[in-house]
């Protein structure tokens, strides 16, 4: 299978290739690290959609600089 610029580097990021998927019209491929997916959705040859899923994560020892870190990716606007 080949893969695009964006999803080698995906891959190059320790992320694997888990599936690839037609519905309404679209293609997606899904990859995933731990509790990490991301998933590029085309039509045609275009990227539509590159979107992250987190799963739920319980009791994630966390320090305040690493909440601070994800508070500005995940709540940015």
């Amino acid at each position: 299978m080949a893969f695009t610029k964006q999803e080698k580097e995906v891959i190059a990021l320790g992320f694997e290739f888990d599936r690839q998927y037609n519905h309404d019209g679209f293609n997606t491929k899904r990859f995933s690290k731990g509790d990490l997916e991301v998933e590029f959705t085309y039509k045609g040859l275009k990227l539509q959609y590159f979107d992250l899923t987190i799963q739920e994560i319980n009791h994630l020892p966390i320090a305040v600089k690493e909440l601070e870190t994800l508070d500005k990716i995940i709540n940015k606007k």
